[in-house]
C-alpha cells in the first residue's frame, strides 16, 4: 500500500453570505488531490442568515463511504443527527449531512478542522442543505455542544469546548475580544435568541 501527501492549494469558497473559506489538509492511501483553502469568524447575525436549518439534536449514526470522481475516488463521511429541537427549517425527526473526509476501505481522507462526531454527541446545529465540502455554516462554529451542569441544567460551549457566554461571542478567537463568562449561557436562553433573532431577520 502506498502512502502520499497531498500538496494544499489556496482556494476560495463560493459561499458569500458565511464570509467562508475552507483549509484543508488531505492525507491520501491512494493518491488523490483535493484542494485547500482557510476558513473566515462569522457572527451570529451571519449564522442565522447562513443556515437553511437550525435545530438541536443528537449524533444517531457516523459513517463514511466512497464517492468515485472522474479522477477516483474520494471518501466522505454521513453523519445522522435525531432531531430533538427543530428551530428553523427542519420538520423531521431525523437529519442527515455528508463531510468531505473519512476512512473507507484503503482510501483515508483527513480535512484539517473538519468537525468530527461521535455517536451520542448532543449539538446545535446551524447548517446548509446545499452540496459542499462541509455543511455547517462557519465551518465550525455553527456547531456548537451542549452538556448539562451539576445541576441537570443544559449549557452551550463552543465546539472546542470555550463557554458560550452569549451569542455575540461566536466568532471570536481570543480572550482579548471578549472577556470569558463566569457560565456558558444556557440551551433554553440560547433558542429564545435564535427564535428572536430569526423573527427580526423575516421583518
Amino acid at each position: 500500500m502506498s502512502l502520499c501527501k497531498a500538496s494544499p492549494r489556496r482556494v476560495f469558497a463560493g459561499n458569500l453570505i458565511a464570509g467562508l473559506a475552507v483549509t484543508v489538509s488531505v492525507l491520501l492511501l491512494a493518491g488523490n488531490v483535493v484542494r485547500a483553502t482557510s476558513y473566515l469568524s462569522v457572527t451570529f447575525d451571519e449564522l442565522i442568515a447562513g443556515a437553511d436549518v437550525i435545530f438541536v439534536g443528537e449524533v444517531t449514526d457516523v459513517r463514511p463511504f466512497p464517492v468515485s470522481t472522474r479522477d477516483g475516488t474520494i471518501v466522505k463521511t454521513r453523519v445522522v443527527f435525531r432531531v430533538s429541537d427543530p428551530l428553523v427549517g427542519s420538520t423531521s425527526i431525523l437529519e442527515v449531512f455528508d463531510f468531505l473526509g473519512g476512512e473507507w476501505g484503503d482510501i483515508g481522507m483527513v480535512v484539517a478542522e473538519m468537525p468530527q462526531f461521535a455517536i451520542g454527541d448532543r449539538r446545535v446545529v446551524f447548517a446548509r442543505r446545499e452540496q459542499s465540502i462541509n455543511p455547517i455554516v462557519g465551518f465550525t462554529q455553527g456547531l456548537l455542544r451542549v452538556a448539562r451542569d451539576s445541576d441537570g441544567m443544559e449549557r452551550v460551549f463552543t465546539l472546542d469546548g470555550t463557554p458560550l457566554g452569549q451569542p455575540e461571542h461566536i466568532g471570536l478567537r481570543s480572550n482579548v475580544d471578549a472577556a470569558t463568562p463566569d457560565a456558558p449561557m444556557s440551551l433554553s436562553a440560547l433558542r429564545d435568541r435564535i427564535s428572536r433573532a430569526v423573527a427580526e431577520a423575516r421583518q
